[in-house]
């Protein structure tokens, strides 16, 4: 990793969520073991297409970054997709491009991307890995008859080790600065290797501890993967963890003492104290990447969670 692109990734995240100074000895937390294995054997199955040469590497093109576009979200962090099924039609800034099964792609932070599910010679489906504050999230999309993307088999691990492997995906975005002769191998290693760090966390050993219900614990991980959607809401959880909204708005009520859109929201805020801390991000992009639809939503939510208006925050916190 060039020393040039360590101090960004360290300057990107200088709130100190994302960069870990030392690993953790902290064990793996998996609630559904058959869940984890399907996922490894996803991800060695890419690796190894890789390693023969018949992965292709989709990079979206880093331009427009943070910005609001219709239908599209982005993240502050990279995303790695695995095609497994079908192909998914990305429209990002500037091109479209459609990622077949079998194909592996990079989203690079800040890259506004709307996604389209299409059926093929096989069933829609996909594997996505997402940075999180204490690790990473590994969870599966699959087509709904409204042709959207619905998230479910959601495993989110606390491992160090596996949150610092994204820096690997920020050099792959910046491929395009490499000699042309050496740009695949540059790819296609920096790939292996994330591959391979992913891949040993999840072969740790797990440790299963949680007292909260099926519905809720799912709920609760496949949302802070959303979290940058506006699109995200207690209706397309329920159905995405397969019960009534009714159902699991009375459980989630029951456990966490909060309605599920008060905790979602509490989220987003934290979230948004986070991004707040990075100079790179005015407020309104902050708030987009939280999934709020228009600044002045953003604002008033924030301050009744803070009593602070975003920009007063960060002026407070010296961000």
């Amino acid at each position: 990793m060039p020393l040039n692109q360590q101090a960004k990734w360290r300057r990107g995240n200088k709130a100190g969520s994302y960069f870990p100074e030392i690993y953790s000895k902290n064990p793996i937390m998996s609630e559904n073991p058959e869940q984890k294995a399907a996922h490894e054997r996803d991800l060695e199955a890419a690796l190894t297409r890789l390693r023969a040469g018949k992965a292709r590497v989709r990079i979206a093109q880093a331009v427009e970054l943070h910005r609001r576009r219709p239908r599209s979200h982005f993240h502050p962090t990279p995303e790695f997709f695995v095609q497994t099924g079908g192909a998914t039609r990305f429209e990002c800034p500037g091109e479209t491009f459609t990622l077949l099964s079998g194909e592996l792609a990079v989203i690079p932070r800040g890259v506004p991307h709307a996604e389209t599910p299409l059926d093929r010679r096989t069933p829609y489906g996909v594997l996505v890995c997402m940075h999180v504050k204490e690790g990473f999230v590994l969870h599966r999309g699959r087509a709904t008859a409204e042709r959207t993307i619905q998230g479910w088999g959601t495993e989110r691990l606390a491992s160090p080790r596996g949150r610092e492997a994204f820096r690997y995906l920020d050099d792959v975005a910046e491929a395009g600065k490499v000699a042309a002769e050496h740009r695949q191998r540059f790819v296609t290693g920096l790939v292996d290797v994330f591959l391979v760090t992913l891949l040993g966390e999840l072969h740790r050993p797990t440790v299963v501890s949680d007292a909260r219900s099926p519905y809720v614990r799912e709920a609760e991980k496949l949302a802070r993967t959303m979290l940058a959607e506006p699109e995200l809401s207690v209706e397309r959880l329920a159905a995405s963890v397969g019960c009534a909204t009714d159902t699991l708005s009375r459980q989630f009520h029951k456990e966490r003492g909060v309605t599920l859109t008060t905790w979602i929201a509490r989220e987003r805020v934290a979230l948004a104290k986070e991004l707040l801390a990075d100079a790179r991000y005015n407020v309104a992009e902050v708030g987009w990447a939280c999934g709020f639809s228009a600044a002045s939503y953003f604002i008033r939510v924030f301050r009744a969670h803070t009593g602070m208006t975003p920009r007063a925050w960060r002026v407070a916190t010296g961000g």
